[in-house]
């Protein structure tokens, strides 16, 4: 009992011995440390050169563009745009019309043939009735018929032919003519001593007719046929 008494009262006084000697210890620690190290200085600001910039690498420069601007721009892509469709309207126009005016030509050219056949379909009926009048008027020419007879015969035939070209039809070259086989239509040939009759129409049987470029109806002909003369081989 005796001994922890004396150690309880070491214990306390260690402690106020301690205490005591705290502040001085503190105070010794300050005086050390406000020697020991200089007081802190404020970091100077280094402003960068224009070459350090550059070492950093190209500077980009952000510019804003003007929103008038931008509306101009804006404006040109739509009447570009615009422009593009007008061209090909135009072109699609053009090409239509072009087809419209060659099916209108080719109707024309259409109704022409058919205005052709129908005139000749008209006047067909006619040519054997012309024939028989051409074949009274030669015989006529050639009998004792008096003139009267002869020129009645020859208006009433005029007649006939002013009526056909009043259709567009058109009797086809006949006797002295070249031999045409696209309008001519051979019977027979006949020997001939004159060369220049050769391959020429002689005579003409009956003849032919045609409205425009169409044929109605090949002339019937007899072809002369160049024959030397004898004795003069």
């Amino acid at each position: 009992m005796t001994d922890e008494v004396i150690d309880n009262e070491a214990a306390n006084a260690a402690e106020e011995t301690a205490e005591d000697s705290s502040p001085a210890t503190e105070e010794a620690t300050a005086a050390t440390e406000d020697h020991a190290a200089p007081p802190e200085s404020e970091p100077e600001e280094v402003e960068a050169s224009p070459e350090e910039d550059d070492s950093e690498g190209p500077r980009i420069e952000i510019i804003e563009e003007d929103p008038a601007q931008q509306e101009i721009d804006r404006l040109e892509g739509v009447v570009a745009e615009l422009q593009g469709r007008l061209r090909a309207v135009s072109a699609a126009y053009q090409k239509q019309q072009s087809e419209v005016a060659a099916t209108r030509d080719r109707l024309k050219r259409q109704a022409a043939v058919q205005e052709e056949l129908r005139r000749g379909e008209v006047v067909s009926g006619l040519f054997e009735p012309v024939e028989n009048l051409r074949r009274s008027l030669d015989a006529a020419k050639k009998g004792a018929s008096n003139d009267d007879t002869v020129q009645g015969l020859e208006l009433v035939l005029k007649a006939f032919m002013d009526s056909f070209g009043k259709l567009g039809l058109e009797e086809v070259p006949g006797k002295g003519a070249a031999f045409d086989p696209n309008i001519h239509e051979a019977l027979t040939t006949m020997p001939v001593t004159d060369a220049a009759l050769d391959q020429a129409v002689i005579e003409v049987f009956a003849a032919g007719y045609r409205i425009g470029s169409r044929l109605i109806r090949p002339a019937k002909v007899i072809v002369g046929a160049y024959q030397e003369p004898v004795g003069e081989a």
